[in-house]
């Protein structure tokens, strides 16, 4: 069946709402989500929006957040880090602190800052643009809006390595698909993860 081709481009400030708003619906269900923000799924969403906000407004200053769109309508966000802006600086971590406070409870942000810091110690060293998060409305989803949006992402970064995290195993098969290969698979929280790469083809 041929997928329908949806318009991308870079978000404006103004669409970042409506990003996050995708975000945590989309992603509400991810395990990696549900170990963090509890089982409660009304109240797991709720917190997911009050989680997102900051890290859309880290990826739009230090990289870039792209939307696709039908027609008018966002139906779909992907955030893309360069190398070198993966991790946040100290003074970046202090700034980010206060939204990942008020987005859970005392015990959950003690999660979120555990699951964060873990993420954050297995990127690998190499040179690397980092992509994600990646969420599709699910009325949207299997049209082909996350295939455009990560294919846009893979023509990135030159001769850079290219790495995403996922904790769904049916991703791993799509993210495979676009030439992702695991490179490890952890356990956060008692959920799955894996760890993919995607080397660039060098460019003559």
């Amino acid at each position: 069946m041929e997928k329908h081709r949806f318009t991308l481009r870079l978000l404006h400030t103004s669409e970042y709402p409506a990003a996050v708003k995708i975000c945590a619906r989309a992603m509400r269900d991810n395990p990696i989500h549900i170990r963090v923000f509890g089982h409660n799924s009304k109240l797991r969403q709720r917190r997911l929006q009050r989680f997102f906000p900051t890290l859309i407004n880290y990826l739009a200053n230090k990289g870039e957040l792209y939307g696709a769109f039908e027609r008018d309508l966002l139906i779909g966000v992907l955030g893309i880090l360069p190398p070198g802006h993966c991790q946040p600086s100290l003074p970046e971590i202090i700034r980010l602190l206060p939204g990942l406070l008020k987005s859970n409870s005392l015990f959950g942000t003690a999660r979120t800052l555990y699951w964060l810091s873990r993420w954050a110690r297995l990127d690998p060293v190499t040179p690397h643009w980092h992509l994600g998060p990646l969420a599709v409305v699910p009325e949207h989803q299997g049209k082909g809006a996350g295939r455009q949006l990560m294919e846009l992402a893979c023509q990135h970064g030159g001769n850079d390595l290219l790495y995403l995290e996922t904790d769904k195993p049916e991703n791993v098969t799509f993210y495979q698909s676009l030439g992702f290969g695991i490179i490890k698979t952890v356990s956060i929280l008692g959920s799955q993860c894996w760890l993919m790469t995607r080397s660039q083809p060098k460019r003559t």
